[in-house]
């Protein structure tokens, strides 16, 4: 019972990675002006930087993998924000 609750206290100290993929996920549905994918790159950034940071304190690591993931489709975001931007005004 104990290391539940350790583990849903461990969770609740990363909450920018989880900010950070929402934000991506919405950046692939919806994307003005890039702020989402910008927002989701920022957030997601600092929430690995936090999970390294943990991990650093002894505890185990917490939301890497969704910082990284974050990360990933709000790059991906991004770039199809550019070429849809392109596609348009070209």
């Amino acid at each position: 019972m104990k290391r539940i609750e350790k583990d849903r206290q461990l969770r609740r100290n990363n909450p920018m990675a989880y900010t950070g993929i929402v934000l991506a996920l919405v950046s692939l549905i919806y994307n003005p002006l890039a702020l989402p994918s910008i927002l989701g790159v920022i957030f997601s950034s600092i929430g690995l930087s936090k999970s390294f940071t943990l991990e650093g304190l002894g505890y185990r690591v917490a939301g890497r993998g969704i910082a990284i993931a974050g990360l990933i489709l709000a790059i991906l975001g991004l770039v199809l924000f550019v070429y849809y931007f392109f596609d348009v005004f070209s």
